[in-house]
């Protein structure tokens, strides 16, 4: 089995042992959209190393398939952000998984479900109060950026503070926040890593990936 049909069959599985960033490398994707569309993964460049996960690689989202079998690709939602402003989506039964763009201190709204395999999920983004007042403000603004969306429904967050800690106050992890489709539940996942270079060509340190820490 390749890569690529191990991740469309088991992406839970599949990225506890390596790494997928939720960018478009190779173009063609507009990473501000919220749409489904057919996808699957390509290796980075230059094969960097995971240094806690020693046969696991890094990968990226691409919307390049040309080549790959009906295994190596499946529809995706996914759910872009905009600067200071919120992305929404319904997640439906049609397609089996939804990513996010990388987190890297946004927040993702999940509403509530009822078994039909609707789900409205929202990338809720304020740069501008963290600019202000730091971590702490920006997530709360998100919150309310969140309440809004869903107008007083009830909603769960997905906060920077549940995947964004630090190594040595220099290096944050990012978060590739994801939901799966099974049997018309979406069950969403947080998969967290560290990038060691910002050259895109260092070590990257895997963080795990877990069922999604949820707040009210």
């Amino acid at each position: 089995m390749t890569a690529r049909e191990l991740f469309v069959s088991d992406p839970v599985a599949f990225m506890r042992d390596n790494i997928v960033r939720c960018q478009f490398f190779d173009g063609g994707f507009r990473i501000s959209e919220s749409r489904p569309a057919v996808l699957t993964i390509k290796e980075m460049r230059g094969s960097p190393k995971i240094v806690n996960r020693p046969g696991g690689n890094v990968y990226y989202l691409s919307d390049q398939v040309d080549g790959c079998s009906r295994a190596e690709k499946a529809l995706v939602y996914f759910v872009g952000y905009k600067d200071n402003d919120t992305v929404s989506g319904t997640l439906n039964k049609n397609s089996r998984m939804a990513f996010t763009a990388n987190m890297d201190g946004c927040t993702l709204g999940v509403g509530s479900q009822g078994g039909d395999g609707a789900c409205y999920v929202t990338h809720a983004n304020n740069k501008a109060a963290g600019k202000a007042g730091g971590a702490a403000n920006q997530a709360a603004a998100q919150h309310e950026q969140l309440a809004e969306v869903y107008g007083g429904g009830d909603f769960w967050s997905i906060r920077p503070s549940s995947y964004m800690d630090a190594m040595g106050s220099v290096h944050q992890f990012k978060g590739t926040n994801f939901g799966v489709n099974i049997d018309d539940w979406w069950f969403f996942y947080t998969h967290r890593w560290m990038q060691m270079s910002s050259s895109g060509l260092g070590s990257y340190i895997h963080g795990g990936c877990d069922e999604a820490n949820f707040l009210g």
